[in-house]
């Protein structure tokens, strides 16, 4: 019996025979029910494998969607190799759909005759040739390259020679492969074939990346090959783009560029920009919009952006004005305030944290249920703290300790701590909550009040007891410096913990106690690994300024200079500067290394909203 990988343990046969149905909606709504029950995301259950041969024979036998099992069969080879054997099995009495009567069933066949091998690969080879050649499809014509190059021992030959097929399709088809072959730089004719063919609605593109193993024409494979040059990603998305950004390819390979390489916003908001007028539907236009507003503020002229922007943002698409008007606020751009009469309030959150504007900030700050009544202050008010220094704080604090009270937080109540506002209300406010029950808050609000001139007395034993028994509020017990010093034992029982991060706060912790370089930096450096732990680690290596180990230095002078981002969020730039100040410093370029102590322990590094690096 096959049975559903998770939730209720069903028979799946039911599912199986409804493909049968001379009802083409009953058989749509059961691949619906494999494809998210059975085949699930990007996993492989062990009854996605067993189902390849129940689908291979609906597909010889049924009527309707066809393809779509075909798909679901191509998804599962595609996954792992389990997959790819047991759809090969199946394969030899599938081949004869290649010269189906529908255009859209050979075109799925070929994705499935990829994973020809052993005694079915001659007679597949053989089969995909003739697609290749003779069908009348360029769609097809072009998967069955891709196909045949995955399946050839020396394919070189047949893809140059395709370079000069009369279709489009085709010659970008063969223009991908032959670059997925090269060494960089990428040869410019075979960027400029991929960037000019390419557009053509015959080459499907796709735009995931997926393992590269995929025989649609380029589907999954573009970003694998794209992806290792930057060049090559900014012209075929600027072809792309001035071909009507045809279903979105264009625009999204400008938001990849963004996201992958370094120093590229201004150049991918820029292809952003001319693909928006391409966008006939409201998702387009509203996935447009959205990259333009995670990548506006890193770009040097946001002005002309906000102006590309502005005739959307009283779109009557709800998600379409929303973004518009959140690339406005992150932009920086005041004429949100007249563009309508009532901005989004995310919006007008991201203005706040762009501007000092203090009547804006105290409406950010307004406590309000964050989406999906979450516990947290919403997200563009959290920018709005972290945009603040304690000298802005100051006029802010009636509504800061109304959001307070009425949005418990502890990111705002660990900034509170950091503001150096010795202000009764707040202390009595902070110590109600480090007597509450909230685990996670309690000791933050202790900390905080402790920060702010509290007897450390509570504070310390209550760390005490949570230490004993987890890491959890280390990062915080480091900004009580010398006043912590009797957690120290049990700081240093959490140099050796198993998680990571606990690590890297202990280590944090002991240095600004104690001052101690020694036990503290070989934990740091044993943690810089390409993740937002080995940014903390980098930031804090900064901030201590002791000599790295030539491995340790090594690792930091890659991640200051590496052309590729090293993490995929607004926190790489942050890890970039610490890099090269870690660097500068012990190459003559700053100063000395600083010492741990300021009042309760100075400034501390600590991750906000997107995993971005703060000095607190």
């Amino acid at each position: 019996m096959l049975e559903y990988p998770y939730g209720d343990v069903t028979d799946v046969s039911d599912v199986i025979r409804a493909l049968y149905d001379e009802d083409a909606a009953v058989v749509g709504e059961a691949l619906e029910e494999l494809f998210c029950q059975v085949l699930g995301r990007r996993l492989l259950y062990p009854v996605s494998v067993a189902a390849v041969p129940y689908l291979a024979h609906a597909i010889v036998h049924a009527t309707h969607w066809r393809d779509e099992m075909l798909r679901f069969l191509a998804s599962t080879a595609d996954r792992a190799e389990e997959g790819a054997v047991r759809v090969g099995a199946e394969l030899p009495g599938l081949l004869h759909l290649l010269r189906d009567e529908e255009p859209e069933v050979r075109h799925r066949a070929v994705e499935v005759a990829r994973w020809a091998s052993g005694d079915a690969l001659p007679l597949a080879l053989e089969v995909l040739t003739e697609c290749h050649q003779d069908d009348p499809s360029a769609r097809v014509r072009a998967a069955a390259l891709t196909a045949l190059s995955l399946l050839d021992a020396d394919p070189v030959g047949r893809l140059r020679a395709a370079l000069d097929d009369p279709e489009p399709a085709v010659r970008a088809t063969a223009a991908l492969g032959l670059l997925a072959k090269a060494e960089l730089p990428y040869p410019e004719r075979l960027v400029h074939v991929l960037a000019t063919a390419g557009a053509d609605p015959a080459f499907a593109c796709g735009s995931g990346s997926g393992s590269g193993s995929g025989s649609g024409s380029g589907s999954g494979r573009v970003w694998d090959v794209l992806g290792r040059d930057a060049g090559a990603t900014r012209a075929v998305a600027a072809a792309w783009t001035a071909a009507r950004d045809r279903d979105g390819h264009g625009s999204w390979l400008a938001e990849r560029l963004a996201h992958t390489w370094r120093d590229r916003e201004a150049e991918a908001v820029a292809l952003l920009v001319a693909a928006l007028p391409h966008q006939r539907e409201p998702h387009g236009r509203s996935y447009v919009l959205e990259a333009l507003a995670r990548w506006v503020a890193d770009c040097p002229d946001p002005a002309p952006v906000g102006t590309a922007v502005l005739p959307f943002v009283a779109d009557p698409e709800p998600q379409v004005s929303r973004a518009a008007q959140l690339v406005l606020g992150r932009a920086g751009d005041r004429r949100l305030l007249a563009a309508v009469p009532t901005p989004h309030p995310g919006a007008l959150d991201a203005l706040a944290a762009r501007t000092a504007d203090l009547d804006l900030r105290r409406r950010a700050l307004t406590p309000r249920r964050c989406t999906g009544g979450c516990g947290e202050v919403h997200i563009e008010a959290a920018r709005v703290l972290d945009a603040l220094t304690p000298q802005d704080a100051a006029p802010l604090l009636p509504e800061l300790l109304a959001l307070l009270r009425a949005r418990p937080d502890e990111k705002l109540a660990r900034m509170l701590g950091g503001t150096g506002l010795e202000d009764p209300e707040l202390l009595g406010v902070l110590g109600e909550l480090a007597a509450g029950e909230d685990r996670g808050l309690a000791p933050v609000a202790a900390v905080a009040a402790a920060r702010l001139g509290a007897d450390p007395g509570p504070t310390l034993r209550l760390l005490a007891d949570r230490l004993a028994g987890d890491g959890w509020c280390l990062e915080d017990a480091a900004l009580l410096g010398p006043l912590g010093l009797p957690l120290v034992p049990l700081v240093e029982g959490r140099l050796a913990d198993a998680y990571e991060w606990h690590r890297a706060h202990a280590a944090e912790a002991l240095w600004r106690i104690t001052g101690d370089t020694g036990r503290t930096v070989p934990v740091l450096a044993e943690l810089l690994v390409p993740l937002p732990v080995g940014a903390f680690a980098v930031a804090m290596l900064r901030r201590i300024g002791e000599p790295l180990t030539p491995g340790a230095r090594e690792v930091v002078a890659q991640w200051a200079v590496s052309e590729r981002r090293v993490l995929r969020d607004e926190s790489d730039g942050r890890l970039r500067e610490d890099a090269r100040l870690l660097l500068d410093r012990w190459a003559g370029n700053g100063d000395g290394p600083p010492h741990p102590w300021g009042r309760c322990g100075g400034p501390s590094v600590h991750y906000v909203t997107g995993g971005q690096p703060r000095l607190l």
